[in-house]
């Protein structure tokens, strides 16, 4: 397989992966808005922990997709 093609593949997986945790973290943003508005009197903290934790994990999969597709562009081509 040559370079091109695999960095092709990478960029392919990478798009997909960010894709996706885009979607699942909309559908659990839409799910907190909506627990939020139903919820009346409970404690903000749980909202804002389930809030960070969506936010954490989307940071985590799309730093760490592209971290991952940049090292194999740096410096696999050496």
């Amino acid at each position: 397989m040559g370079d091109i093609q695999t960095y092709f593949y990478l960029a392919l997986i990478s798009v997909i992966m960010i894709g996706l945790t885009l979607t699942f973290v909309g559908i659990a943003g839409a799910g907190l808005r909506r627990w939020f508005r139903q919820a009346h009197g409970q404690a903000p903290l749980t909202f804002w922990l389930v809030g960070s934790a969506i936010t954490l994990t989307l940071l985590f999969i799309v730093f760490g997709t592209a971290g991952v597709l940049y090292g194999f562009i740096r410096y696999g081509a050496s």
